[in-house]
């Protein structure tokens, strides 16, 4: 199969295991935006994806949807991948133009599967190891510490009724969770929704969650949020929340062991990787710490020290808003208020969020 077969299929298996996929997904798939556009088109055009168009309220919304022929052309490349879309349409059943709240969570969970894959998760079922399919079975994939696996929020339904045929789970804002050795990355889209901010029901169902996952081969230790925004004015907002509690938008759950903020984009696309691949980026630390000096003693309040003037440096790059509300304006030992490294589009929010007494330099993005 040639490069320009091999993106198409690409492009339409996502189509199709995400049953309803926003155009504006198709440009940030591996590869050159302008690229992807072209096969987008080339789908559209050759009868492979159907084109949505519905206008609710003052937003237009464009989806992609399989065609008969586009699920042909699957069956005949990759037939392996059709099962599992064939299994998706069963779990979700079908999806009519009028049901505007139902595309637009698909959508948001397209953009997690998505960001997901780009971040070098594995999102097929013949790639990770199975939720539902009994302990022992035949050709079963034991969980390797060392690789992410995506599970969408119908295979993690499924998998909690199948651990207890009594349960019904309750609806959660979740759009998929991203596992890596004992961490598991619990993704959420602050998005368009009708689904209301429940913070026990949010953290009961993270908390069954882990118990599935250590019921089968992994060994998950540490829970996290992965909070998907349109811009990082969102995450200003969720951390100026005046009653977090109350806010039936979004919260900041302390019962996370940390809260990374992603803004849906190509620069999101870029950080989750590191979030989930730390381990990768240790040269890119070092470099980035190289100009300051490392602290006395091991700390977890910091990371460097900048000699010069006396001050903590916290390296942020990973926009941590939990770790953002526990920093402290006027450490003891230090001449001043601490020093944060964020990247230079995140500077300006965080800068707002922490207030004047503390200092926030901008990494850029070459480094």
């Amino acid at each position: 199969m040639n490069k320009k077969n091999k993106r198409l299929l690409e492009l339409l298996i996502l189509v199709g295991y995400s049953i309803e996929f926003p155009t504006t997904l198709a440009k940030r798939l591996s590869g050159h935006w302008d690229w992807n556009r072209h096969v987008m088109y080339r789908a559209i055009n050759e009868g492979y994806v159907d084109l949505m168009k519905k206008k609710d309220k003052r937003h237009v919304i464009r989806s992609l949807s399989l065609t008969s022929k586009g699920l042909e052309y699957i069956e005949q490349r990759d037939p392996e991948s059709l099962a599992a879309i064939y299994s998706r349409m069963e779990s979700i059943g079908p999806v009519y133009p009028s049901q505007i709240d139902k595309i637009r969570r698909l959508h948001s969970i397209a953009g997690g599967l998505v960001m997901a894959k780009l971040a070098g998760a594995r999102i097929l079922a013949v790639e990770k190891p199975y939720l539902t399919v009994p302990l022992g079975s035949p050709g079963e994939l034991k969980a390797d510490p060392d690789k992410a696996y995506y599970y969408s929020p119908f295979e993690i339904r499924s998998a909690l009724v199948e651990m207890d045929r009594r349960a019904i789970p309750k609806s959660s804002r979740l759009i998929g969770i991203i596992v890596r050795g004992q961490h598991c990355y619990c993704m959420y889209n602050t998005g368009r929704s009708r689904m209301f901010w429940m913070r026990l029901t949010e953290e009961n169902h993270a908390s069954t969650i882990r118990r599935l996952l250590n019921q089968r081969s992994f060994e998950v230790k540490s829970l996290s949020q992965i909070v998907i925004g349109s811009n990082m004015g969102v995450a200003a907002k969720l951390c100026r929340s005046p009653n977090q509690y109350k806010d039936r938008f979004f919260i900041v759950s302390r019962f996370y062991d940390s809260c990374h903020f992603l803004t849906d984009n190509a620069e999101g696309d870029a950080l989750l990787p590191m979030i989930v691949f730390p381990e990768k980026y240790v040269e890119f630390t070092r470099q980035v710490l190289a100009p300051y000096s490392p602290p006395k003693v091991i700390t977890r309040e910091y990371d460097a020290i900048d000699i010069v003037s006396n001050r903590p440096v916290i390296l942020n790059h990973t926009c941590d808003l939990l770790l953002l509300s526990a920093v402290k304006p006027a450490p003891r030992g230090f001449s001043g208020g601490p020093i944060m490294l964020c990247y230079d589009y995140q500077a300006q929010t965080v800068q707002n969020i922490l207030g004047s007494p503390i200092e926030v330099r901008p990494i850029l993005r070459e480094t």
